[in-house]
């Protein structure tokens, strides 16, 4: 009954993606900026420039207390809010590994 099943590990991969997206969209509105969709490019788009990209690096790491490193700065990785949420979703997870690795034994 305690047993993850690979399936159960995905879809708790992808609720928490959802989940993420859904806190980037009300970010963006406390930013005082409309994104019409999680698919819209945010720079094309103008919805993002220098300013604001800084402004929304900062509320990054303050909302979902993660940090975002300097290898990171690809602009591919803010085009929209999808793939935003993937690297705030990575970056969570590189976070864990340490205390999977002490809790569930895993050895690198």
């Amino acid at each position: 009954m305690g047993t993850v099943l690979l399936d159960d590990v995905g879809f708790m991969a992808n609720a928490e993606y959802e989940a993420i997206k859904a806190k980037l969209s009300t970010l963006f509105s406390e930013m005082h900026v409309e994104v019409p969709s999680a698919e819209t490019d945010l720079f094309d788009s103008g919805i993002l420039d220098s300013q604001r990209l800084v402004e929304l690096l900062f509320q990054i790491e303050q909302k979902f207390q993660t940090q975002v490193d300097i290898e990171d700065f690809e602009i591919e990785n803010f085009r929209c809010i999808e793939k935003i949420a993937t690297l705030i979703v990575g970056r969570m997870n590189e976070s864990r590994l340490p205390q999977l690795s002490k809790v569930g034994g895993l050895s690198g």
